[in-house]
């Protein structure tokens, strides 16, 4: 499965420039947030993600209306919560991708039927993986755009890593007020680095 993931990244040259419309009209955009989405392609590949991960989730055959309209609301919430990055301490960018990150692996996870069609989309999984040390298991989002990243979340837990140079492997880290966090899969295995304490070994779990 790892192999997959590898694959399925976009590797483009840099100083790559593209024109990539999101789902939305630019020509409406009403916050810094849809602004900076409509100026970064790899801000408008996230946009596209969630559209339709979110597309997929309200016409998939497991809906039905309470559920759907709980779904409508949550994403106007996390739609009010992106256009909030302005305020975050981080650069808009960051925070903007991040949220995108956020709301796939939340799509993922909470909607079996966004999952039904991952040939024509950039996320995979969750993957879960157990690590030595550590008393729950990590949950891995992987949303393999230009600029790949990782949402990793355990216990009440939760960071979006991006991914970086490597030897081997896919590796993806981030610098939080508390310290750098590293992710770094090799096959089935991983590494995962916390400003706790030392890396941990780490093994993904079967999933259903």
């Amino acid at each position: 499965m790892r192999l997959s993931i590898l694959a399925f990244a976009v590797c483009l040259p840099a100083g790559a420039a593209w024109a990539l419309d999101p789902s939305f009209d630019c020509a409406a955009a009403e916050s810094s947030a849809e602004e900076a989405v409509c100026a970064n392609p790899a801000l408008a590949e996230l946009d596209l993600e969630v559209s339709r991960l979110y597309d997929l989730a309200v016409d998939g055959p497991s809906m039905y209306q309470a559920r759907l309209n709980e779904l409508r609301a949550i994403q106007r919430g996390w739609v009010k919560g992106r256009d909030d990055c302005w305020k975050a301490s981080v650069p808009l960018e960051r925070c903007v991708a991040e949220s995108y990150a956020m709301r796939i692996d939340e799509l993922r996870t909470g909607y079996a039927d966004s999952r039904g069609d991952d040939d024509a989309g950039t996320a995979l999984g969750p993957f879960a993986y157990r690590c030595d040390g550590l008393d729950a298991l990590v949950s891995a989002v992987f949303v393999n755009t230009t600029d790949s990243l990782v949402s990793l979340r355990w216990r009440d837990n939760a960071v979006v890593l991006a991914r970086v140079p490597s030897g081997s492997g896919a590796r993806f880290a981030q610098d939080y007020a508390d310290g750098r966090f590293e992710f770094w899969t090799q096959g089935d295995e991983a590494s995962f680095q916390t400003p706790a304490g030392g890396a941990l070994s780490c093994v993904e779990e079967p999933t259903g």
